[in-house]
C-alpha cells in the first residue's frame, strides 16, 4: 500500500492482525524487504500487527531529493505513519539505525509510542570510529576496501553499492556462513547510493541524541550482539543506562543481528518484554 506522509509518498505493508508495532528498518540508503522477511514470523508468534515501510527517498517509497532526508524528517515520519494508518501509541522496533531514529521518535513523541525496542543501535556518531577501529581488525583485504568505499564517498552508483554491501556482510554475523542467508532474503532490496551518502555526510557526521534519551518515558528493551562490530556492546549499555528503567539483552552468540542469529532466543526475549 502507498501512504501519503509529510508531502511525500511511502511504500508501506503489515504482517499479522495483532497489536500495531511499527518496525524501522536500518542500512541508510537500502529499503524495508529484507527485515520485512526476516521479522514476519514473529507477527503471529507475538500478536502482533508488524508495520514496515521504506524510509522517504528509499526504496519503493518516492525518491524525493535526498536533502529532504534529514534524520529529523526521517523520525517525524514515523509520526506521520502512525497518524496515516489511524493507529493510536504503538510499539516501535528499530533495527541498527532504524534504533537511532527509534531512539529520537521515542523521545519526541512520548504519547505515541507504547513501548520501544531497540536492536544494535547507538545514540551517537561514536559509532562510527568504534566501527572503523573493529573493520580493520577483522576485514580481509577485499572487505575492507568495501567498507572504506562505503564510507568515503568513492563508490560510483546504485550497483556498486549493493556489491559493497554483499563483500561486508559476513562481518555482521557472529557465524560468518548466516551471510549467504541474509543475502538471499535481502535479494530484492532497492539500493540508493545518493541518499546514503547524504546520510553519511549529513546526518551521521553531526548525530547525538543522548541529551534526548532521558525524555523516553515507554518501556525500553536494548538488544545487541556479544559480537556487533559496527554497534558493540557499549554503544547498548550507554542507551540503557541514558533511559530510565531500560531492559539490556545482550545475545552471546550473535552480531549485529540477533533477530537472525538466535531468533528463538531473541523472540522469547522480545515476548517477555511485550508481556511485562
Amino acid at each position: 500500500m502507498e501512504l501519503r506522509v509529510n508531502g511525500t509518498t511511502l511504500f508501506c505493508e503489515s504482517v499479522g492482525e495483532g497489536r500495531p508495532c511499527v518496525c524501522l528498518h536500518g542500512g541508510p540508503g537500502t529499503d524495508a524487504s529484507g527485515l520485512a522477511r526476516t521479522l514476519a514470523p514473529l507477527a503471529d508468534e507475538l500478536d502482533l500487527r508488524l508495520i514496515f515501510y521504506d524510509h522517504r527517498g528509499h526504496g519503493r517509497s518516492e525518491w524525493v531529493a535526498v536533502e529532504q532526508c534529514t534524520q529529523d524528517q526521517l523520525v517525524a515520519d514515523i509520526e506521520g505513519v502512525r497518524q496515516a494508518l489511524e493507529l493510536g501509541p504503538v510499539h516501535v522496533l528499530g533495527i541498527s539505525w532504524g534504533g537511532f531514529l527509534g531512539l529520537m521518535y521515542g523521545a519526541r513523541y512520548p504519547g505515541s509510542v507504547r513501548s520501544l525496542a531497540v536492536v544494535g543501535a547507538s545514540a551517537s556518531r561514536d559509532f562510527m570510529r568504534r566501527a572503523d577501529e573493529n573493520a580493520h581488525r577483522r576485514a580481509t583485504a577485499e572487505q575492507w576496501a568495501a567498507y572504506r568505499a562505503l564510507w568515503d564517498g568513492s563508490l560510483s552508483d546504485d550497483e556498486s553499492f549493493r556489491r559493497a554491501f554483499d563483500t561486508i556482510r559476513p562481518l555482521y554475523f557472529f557465524d560468518a556462513g548466516r551471510a549467504a542467508e541474509n543475502s538471499a532474503a535481502r535479494a530484492d532490496i532497492r539500493y540508493r547510493l545518493a541518499v546514503r551518502r547524504f546520510i553519511i555526510e549529513h546526518e551521521y557526521a553531526s548525530y547525538d541524541c543522548r541529551a534526548e534519551l532521558p525524555r523516553i518515558a515507554c518501556p525500553t528493551l536494548v538488544a545487541v550482539g556479544r559480537h556487533d562490530w559496527i554497534c558493540p556492546v557499549d554503544q547498548s549499555e550507554e542507551i540503557a543506562r541514558l533511559v530510565a528503567g531500560a531492559g539490556l539483552a545482550v545475545f552471546e552468540q550473535s552480531g549485529h543481528s540477533p533477530q537472525i542469529e538466535e531468533c528463538l532466543t531473541f523472540t522469547k526475549r522480545l515476548a517477555a518484554f511485550l508481556g511485562s
